[in-house]
């Protein structure tokens, strides 16, 4: 048994507009340097809890709009590889996009404009954490609570957690390998990826290698 227990916790977003928009890569770039941290947050991390409501490979919001509205492939292709979890902040994820877009405008002869209804509109999400009221000290009874929680529930304590335990980490593993002194089943969850597959087939895989290892 664990000494302190999991409580399970959602975030819930609420977005608006920024105020900010962007018709051409230099706007693009502007508006990447000026706005919220909470709008590099709704466009490129919380992008990936909508792909898991899609169809196709994960792309973030910049990337599909240079790609589709710009016509910039290349760059799509460059800011499509960006990895919202690789980064432990948003101003390391902002100051990446920005090295991109930046590289990307020294290389352009011509920088195409699009009318208003083709612009970026920059989104900002913001944040509250809130408790679902679920607290386990067992790993059975975690598994249980896994298997069964919503999506946003997942994709706060397995996805984004980066933002606040690390790259590469994650509440789970983190509750595991300190209160259940697991650290093997710690390190298999960490090896599970969020990109392979949704977030329903994720959570129970999740459960699954719990039950297994517990």
């Amino acid at each position: 048994m664990a000494k302190k227990p999991f409580r399970f916790e959602f975030s819930l977003s609420l977005t608006r507009y920024t105020g900010y928009a962007a018709d051409n890569l230099r706007a693009l770039l502007r508006g990447l340097e000026r706005v919220p941290g909470g709008s590099i947050y709704h466009h490129l991390h919380h992008a990936l809890f909508r792909r898991h409501f899609a169809i196709g490979a994960f792309a973030n919001d910049f990337a599909v709009w240079c790609w589709k509205e710009l016509h910039e492939e290349v760059l799509g292709e460059r800011l499509t590889i960006i990895d919202p979890l690789e980064f432990s902040t948003i101003r390391a994820a902002r100051n990446r996009l920005i090295e991109e877009v930046d590289r990307h405008l020294g290389s352009v002869e011509f920088i195409q404009h699009v009318p208003h209804e083709r612009q970026f509109f920059f989104q900002e999400s913001q944040t509250f954490v809130l408790p679902t009221g679920k607290e386990v000290y067992e790993l059975p009874e975690f598994a249980a609570e896994v298997r069964k929680a919503p999506p946003d529930v997942i994709f706060h304590h397995f996805v984004v957690a980066v933002l606040r335990v690390g790259p590469g980490e994650n509440d789970f593993s983190v509750w595991i390998e300190e209160q259940c002194k697991k650290p093997d089943l710690a390190q298999k969850l960490r090896e599970l990826s969020p990109y392979a597959v949704d977030l329903f087939t994720l959570q129970n895989r999740i459960a699954d290698l719990v039950l297994l290892h517990a």
